[in-house]
């Protein structure tokens, strides 16, 4: 939901229709309708699912074997504070950052006590396994990059002289590339494991991190390095294919118009030309992928605004 709601917001930047900034302000609220705030061991932390409809309870779901249940995703935690930054820079106004400011902090407070990792970087998310809270200790080369979005907005938003999230932020922007980039294929892994080894990952989700870590962080010689592996997956006919059977995501070529106008390129047009004529429906959703009866996914279609607009992440 917040990679949608980052998409409404930069559709609300470039239109200033209202529509989209009362459903980003909508989202917020709902938000933090959902967070815990009471439980002190959880404050801060959603559950990875909810009902569509009213009261919203949590839903049990298992994302693989022997899990019962997720919640406390450090990305959860970290976008809503993204979230509020950006309703800030597009109202010019603190009134949702004063509203949720105990909500922002607490989800902040969170990752950094229940998610981050001795080394410093940040673990996936919490499990449910035979009735008991584990913490599933993965670390998402794009993770690090929804960390560091919520941080350092946090940073804008709440730090005072200590820098308290600034600092933790500065860590991620600097060590990041250096610790997932993995030399020996030339992008970004999927993510390390509990022992620090790198998981290249393969099909599609080793895609993902080689446009989104570079729209979070900037330019330097491993997100241009990642960047160009996207590029170097582009078809003559604009789909970006980087595997046997590739059916052409919507969300490979999203990534890598967003890399894109981070790292201020330009060969992605074609690209998103492609995505239009091929996985834009009708209805004014986008396909996962080329096949016609493929799922339409709300945070594709927030990705797929960012990429259309051309908007950077800060």
């Amino acid at each position: 939901m917040e990679y949608a709601l980052i998409g409404v917001a930069a559709a609300y930047a470039a239109s200033r229709d209202s529509r989209y900034l009362t459903a980003l302000e909508r989202g917020i609220e709902w938000l933090a309708a959902r967070e815990e705030m009471t439980d002190p061991a959880w404050k801060g932390s959603w559950f990875y699912a909810y009902s569509a409809a009213s009261p919203y309870d949590p839903v049990a779901i298992s994302p693989g074997p022997n899990v019962q249940d997720v919640r406390g995703v450090d990305a959860t935690s970290a976008l809503f504070v993204y979230l509020l930054y950006l309703h800030r820079q597009l109202t010019a106004s603190d009134i949702f950052v004063q509203r949720f400011a105990q909500h922002g902090q607490s989800a902040l407070d969170f990752v950094i006590a229940r998610n981050r990792s001795i080394d410093g970087f940040f673990v996936s998310s919490w499990q449910k396994r035979n009735g008991l809270w584990v913490l599933w200790q993965f670390q998402y080369s794009a993770d690090q990059g929804d960390v560091y979005l919520g941080l350092h907005a946090g940073s804008v938003l709440y730090d005072g002289v200590d820098r308290r999230y600034g600092k933790v932020a500065d860590f991620l922007q600097q060590n990041t590339a250096r610790t997932f980039f993995d030399p020996n294929v030339g992008r970004y892994a999927v993510g390390r494991d509990v022992g620090g080894n790198l998981d290249a990952g393969s099909d599609f989700d080793m895609i993902f991190p080689q446009g989104y870590v570079p729209w979070v962080f900037g330019t330097s010689s491993e997100n241009v390095a990642a960047y160009q592996w996207l590029v170097d997956g582009v078809q003559t006919d604009g789909s970006v294919r980087r595997f046997v059977g590739d059916p052409g995501y919507s969300l490979s070529v999203a990534v890598l118009a967003m890399s894109a106008a981070t790292l201020q390129r330009t060969s992605a047009q074609a690209s998103v030309d492609w995505l239009l004529l091929h996985n834009y429906d009708r209805d004014g959703g986008i396909r996962d992928n080329s096949v016609v009866t493929s799922s339409k996914y709300s945070n594709v279609a927030g990705f797929t605004i960012l990429a259309l607009l051309g908007r950077p992440a800060w």
